[in-house]
């Protein structure tokens, strides 16, 4: 197989023996299933993987198992369901998954949460394990599923952050799955819708913030997430940046009003959430903030604006330019 990787970030964890657990259910009807990796393995790349016709793949993973949303929608767009051992629950849902048709076509998942079970992984016998690494905890289930000798690829955060990396995780995913030209294929199309909107810029440069709601708390995007990185290609200024925020995290009023954004996006799973927001932006302290002042504050669905959108992002990414041109 060919684990050339182009961001060079992501890391491809491969074993020389796998357990007769692992081993057993590892191929199902009608699927071609490589040979277990030869030797241990941790590597690092930064070459471009070639696109290969599909005939000539060297492997078809037959029981994947993705951890993640953005992992799972990426292999249920290029191998199908039927590929697919377990995915992330996130990926059966219309208001998260990119591609949740496929994904409900899939009977098991794996629940929510930063610290997946590595024992559940390995119960579906996986030959390939595919995730997002955010957290520490995520990174130690992945280093505990590599060590009983899966192959385990780990997808890093940034993969998800621009249209440019979501093309080169999805080139790799092509790699790792078999379907490296309809990998490209899909990359092409989407990079290709990006740029017709690029041209569409006007040259407006309003202060652009974009919040989300987790845990209870209602939060600013820093600026290397989905969101303001559309948004600075539109045209947009930072404003999250210009009031020194450097890391996802909470914000309150005062920090709203020190941003003074002029438009403010909101990451949301369905139209009530804007609701989410209330409390905060309906404060009197932040009432002569531009964006609540004009009302010039807009819902954008995750699964047209966020890391989770994938090949939906010129939707997303339409919207925003048209709200930036004014």
């Amino acid at each position: 197989m060919n684990t050339t990787h182009i961001s060079g970030l992501l890391r491809v964890v491969a074993a020389a023996s796998v357990s007769a657990l692992l081993l057993a259910g590892c191929s199902s009807a009608g699927e071609a299933k490589g040979s277990a990796p030869s030797a241990s393995a941790t590597i690092e790349v930064t070459a471009a993987p070639t696109a290969t016709a599909e005939s000539d793949a060297a492997e078809h993973p037959s029981r994947i198992v993705a951890v993640t949303s953005e992992t799972a929608d990426m292999a249920l767009l290029l191998a199908g369901p039927e590929a697919m051992a377990a995915v992330a629950v996130g990926s059966q849902s219309t208001e998260q998954g990119m591609v949740p048709d496929l994904a409900n076509q899939v009977a098991e998942t794996l629940p929510h949460g930063i610290t997946p079970d590595a024992e559940q992984i390995l119960s579906y016998n996986p030959d390939l394990v595919v995730a997002t690494i955010r957290h520490g905890s995520e990174q130690s289930t992945a280093d505990q599923v590599a060590s009983a000798g899966v192959k385990m690829v780990e997808f890093p955060s940034s993969s998800f952050n621009s249209p440019e990396a979501y093309a080169d995780a999805l080139r790799q995913m092509g790699e790792l799955t078999g379907y490296p030209a309809k990998a490209e294929n899909y990359a092409t199309d989407l990079l290709d819708a990006i740029q017709e909107i690029d041209a569409q810029k006007k040259g407006n440069s309003p202060r652009v913030m974009a919040l989300l709601f987790r845990g209870g708390n209602v939060m600013a995007f820093s600026g290397d997430n989905m969101v303001p990185v559309l948004a600075a290609r539109a045209g947009a200024v930072d404003a999250a940046a210009d009031a020194g925020i450097t890391a996802t995290g909470p914000i309150d009023a005062e920090l709203l009003v020190r941003a003074n954004p002029d438009i403010i996006f909101l990451e949301g799973l369905r139209e009530g959430d804007k609701a989410q927001f209330d409390e905060l932006l309906s404060s009197p302290a932040v009432a002569e903030v531009p964006a609540v002042a004009n009302g010039n504050v807009h819902l954008l669905p995750t699964t047209e604006a966020s890391s989770l959108a994938g090949i939906n992002l010129p939707v997303g990414y339409q919207k925003i330019m048209d709200i930036i041109n004014g």
